[in-house]
């Protein structure tokens, strides 16, 4: 039984397959600056894309 659900995963993975797997490919952002009524301040944002871009 292990078996044909391993074969049954592989067979899924393989559907739909279209040419070479593209890797997660991980971004970020971060901003500096100053404003008048707080003061300084930084944003920094951290993002993860998956699949075809």
């Amino acid at each position: 039984m292990r078996s044909i659900s391993l074969l049954f995963i592989l067979a899924l993975a393989a559907c739909g397959a279209d040419g070479e797997p593209t890797p997660p490919r991980v971004t970020g952002d971060t901003t500096i600056g100053v404003n008048s009524k707080n003061g300084g301040f930084t944003r920094t944002s951290i993002g993860v894309e998956f699949g075809s871009r």
